[in-house]
C-alpha cells in the first residue's frame, strides 16, 4: 500500500512538472513488430550561519516550516529514469513539447527502436572480437572496425567514441522492477517523457557528473523495456533527433548509439546485470583540463559508473528494508526502526538535492551571478518559493579542484570527526561527536549519521545530518544543519522527511580517470589523483526580503566561505600546490 501511495503521489507531481505524454496507448502494450529473439543465453552471467562568515543578519543556513508531499522513491516501471529527480528543487525552465507525430514518424521511430533492441542484445551476447580489452586500463571496449563490419553507422560529429561493458550481480530480485527508477539521481540530472509510443518512449535525458566545470550531456532518446523470456529483460536506448525539439544547452554534443542492459533473474533473489554504453562525442567540445582524462578515458559516463551506482543503491535498498537495527548500526538517539528509515529517506533526498544544484548554469535567477568569478568559484542565486527547502533567496557557491591524493584518502579525511571542526564552519571551531550512525552499504564507510557539535551540547541548537558514500569511482559527503527540534522530528519516525526543509552542502569526490595498476581507490596509489567538487548553499534572506543592491555582499560572503574552506582542507591534506 505504501508503494502504491508513493506511486500515486509521483504521478500527481508529474502532471505539474513535466510535459505530459501526448497520446498513444500505455507503453506496456505490445507493438506490431516481432520481438528480437535471443537464441543463446549461456553468456549472460536551519540554524544560523555564523557571524564569522558575514555581517548580514539575514544570512542563515536555516530551516523553515514549509511542507511538501512525500516524494516517492519507488516506481512501477523499470525504464522510467526520467522520474528520478522530480521530488527535488523546482526546474527553472520547461522543455517545449514537440508537435504531434505523423504516422510516418511513428513507423520510423518503431523501426529505429526494434533495430536498437536487436543491436543491444547482439552486442551484450558477443565477446571477442567485437569486445576487446582497452590497452589503457583493460576495460572491455568495442572494436570499432569489427563493429562497423556488422552495423552500418554514419557519424554525427567529428567524434570520439566511448564504449564499455560491465557485469554486476546485485542484491535485488529482478521482479521488483519498480525499485529501479530511483537509483541514478547522481548521474541523471533531468529527464522527461516527450512522447509515449506503443512499446517505447521518446525522452529527453540530461546526464551530469557533478561539477560546474562541465556542461551536462543532453540526449533525445528512444527507450524500450522488453521482457525476452521468463526472468530476462532488456532495456535499450538510442538517440533519435528526427523530431523537432529545443535542447536546453543548444546543439547536443553527444549521440547515443544503441546502449542498454540485460537483467537476468538469479535463483538466490539476486539479479545479474550486463550493462553496455556506446556513445559518440563531439571532439570539438573540449572538456575542462582537470576532467579531460576522466571523460576521454570513458570513466565519466561509462558502464562502470552505472553498475557501481546500481550496486551501491541496491545495497542501500536492502538495508533500508530490514526489520531491526543491524549490528553495524549505532542507533544512538534514534529509538525506532521507522526513525532509521526516515533518516535514510532524508539522507537520500539530501544527496539528490545536492546533485541537482551542481548543474549550475540553469540554477540562477540572477544571470549575472552565474559565471565564475576571479577566485575560481562559481556562484548562482535563485529565489526558492517551493517546499522541501527554505523559502527565500539562496546563494550557491561551487568550485572544483584537483588534489594529488587518492579518493579514499580524501574521503576518510572529510569523514574524520576528530579534525572536522578545523575546516567546517558549522562546528563553530568546537569538536564534533556522532550521536547516531546507520550503515547504508556493504562498505561500512557508507552511512547516514547525525553529528552534534559540542557547542550544541552546551546550549546551542545545531545538529548536522550527513549522508556519505564511496564506491569504485568516487563518492560524496553531503550534510545539512538543522535545529534541535527539526533533528528530533527527523529521528522520531513520525514526520515525513519531505516535510523537513533542508539545504545540503558538501563534496563530490572522483578519481581523475588515469589508469592505475593498483586498486581503484587504494590510498597507496602513486599516480592516482582526486577531482574534488565543493558546493555550499546558504539562505541569505527570508521569503520577502530581496534587495539586489546587497547581492554583491551576499555572494562575496558565500565566496569567502567556500574559498576559506578549500584553503583549510588543502592545508590539512598538505596539498598547498594542488590545482
Amino acid at each position: 500500500m505504501k508503494i502504491r501511495r508513493e506511486n500515486e503521489a509521483m504521478q500527481e507531481a508529474l502532471n505539474t512538472v513535466t510535459c505530459p505524454p501526448c497520446g498513444g496507448p500505455h507503453p506496456e502494450q505490445t507493438e506490431g513488430h516481432p520481438k528480437p529473439i535471443v537464441n543463446a543465453l549461456a553468456y549472460l552471467h536551519g540554524p544560523s550561519l555564523h557571524a564569522s562568515t558575514s555581517n548580514n543578519p539575514h544570512v542563515t543556513y536555516g530551516t523553515s516550516s514549509n511542507h511538501l508531499v512525500e516524494p516517492p522513491s519507488l516506481l512501477r516501471e523499470l525504464y522510467l529514469r526520467e522520474h528520478i529527480s522530480f521530488a527535488q528543487p523546482p526546474q527553472p525552465r520547461q522543455l517545449q513539447c514537440s508537435p504531434p507525430l505523423s504516422n510516418m514518424e511513428k513507423v520510423m521511430m518503431t523501426e529505429a527502436m526494434v533495430a536498437a533492441v536487436t543491436e543491444v542484445i547482439t552486442l551484450i551476447q558477443t565477446e571477442e572480437p567485437m569486445w576487446i580489452k582497452s590497452s589503457i586500463d583493460s576495460r572491455l571496449v568495442i572494436d570499432q572496425e569489427n563493429y562497423e563490419k556488422k552495423f552500418t553507422k554514419n557519424s554525427y560529429f567529428k567524434t570520439r567514441i566511448e564504449s564499455s561493458k560491465e557485469i554486476a550481480v546485485i542484491p535485488l530480485d529482478a521482479k521488483n522492477l519498480e525499485k529501479w527508477a530511483s537509483l541514478f539521481s547522481t548521474i541523471v540530472s533531468k529527464a522527461k517523457t516527450i512522447r509515449v509510443l506503443e512499446s517505447s518512449k521518446l525522452m529527453y535525458e540530461q546526464l551530469h557528473i557533478l561539477s560546474p566545470l562541465l556542461p551536462p550531456r543532453e540526449f533525445m532518446i528512444l527507450r524500450c523495456c522488453q521482457q525476452l523470456e521468463e526472468g530476462l529483460w532488456v532495456i535499450a536506448d538510442v538517440s533519435y533527433h528526427q523530431v523537432a525539439f529545443e535542447f536546453e544547452f543548444g546543439t547536443p554534443a553527444c549521440y547515443k548509439r544503441p546502449s542498454g542492459f540485460l537483467i537476468q533473474a538469479m535463483p538466490n533473489g539476486h539479479s545479474k546485470v550486463t550493462w553496455m554504453e556506446h556513445v559518440e562525442v563531439n571532439d570539438k567540445v573540449r572538456a575542462h583540463r582537470i576532467y579531460r582524462d576522466l571523460l576521454c578515458g570513458g570513466f565519466g559516463y561509462g558502464a562502470r559508473r552505472w553498475t557501481a551506482t546500481l550496486e551501491r543503491m541496491c545495497e542501500r535498498l536492502s538495508l533500508y528494508s530490514v526489520s531491526d537495527f543491524p549490528t553495524t548500526d549505532d542507533p544512538g538517539v534514534v529509538k525506532t526502526i521507522n526513525g532509521r528509515r526516515r533518516l535514510m529517506d532524508l539522507g537520500e533526498r539530501m544527496l539528490k538535492n545536492f546533485a541537482w544544484i551542481l548543474n549550475m548554469p540553469e540554477k540562477s535567477d540572477f544571470s549575472q551571478q552565474s559565471a565564475t568569478n576571479s577566485s575560481g568559484v562559481n556562484i548562482s542565486v535563485r529565489v526558492n518559493k517551493e517546499a522541501g527547502q527554505p523559502v527565500g533567496l539562496i546563494v550557491c557557491a561551487c568550485s572544483s579542484l584537483c588534489l594529488p591524493l587518492a579518493p579514499l584518502q580524501v574521503y576518510n579525511f572529510l569523514k574524520n570527526l576528530e579534525v572536522r571542526h578545523q575546516w567546517d564552519v558549522l562546528c563553530h571551531a568546537s569538536p564534533v561527536t556522532e550521536v547516531a550512525r546507520f550503515v547504508t552499504g556493504a562498505n561500512n564507510k557508507n552511512c547516514v549519521n547525525i553529528l552534534q557539535p559540542s557547542s550544541a551540547a552546551e546550549g546551542g541548537d545545531l545538529m548536522i545530518i550527513q549522508d556519505s558514500f564511496i564506491d569504485a569511482l568516487g563518492g560524496m559527503v553531503v550534510y545539512a544543519p538543522v535545529d534541535l527540534s527539526t533533528a528530533h522530528a527527523a529521528v522520531s519516525g513520525n514526520v515525513n522527511p519531505s516535510d523537513i526543509p533542508i539545504l545540503p552542502s558538501g563534496f563530490v569526490i572522483s578519481r581523475d580517470g588515469r589508469p592505475s595498476a593498483t586498486a581503484e581507490l587504494d590510498g597507496g596509489c602513486d599516480n592516482c589523483k582526486t577531482l574534488l567538487t565543493v558546493a555550499f548553499q546558504i539562505l541569505v534572506t527570508g521569503p520577502t526580503i530581496y534587495e539586489e543592491l546587497q547581492m554583491d555582499k551576499w555572494t562575496t560572503s558565500v565566496d569567502t566561505l567556500i574559498s576559506s574552506t578549500i584553503t583549510k582542507v588543502k592545508a590539512m591534506l598538505n596539498c598547498h600546490d594542488g590545482q
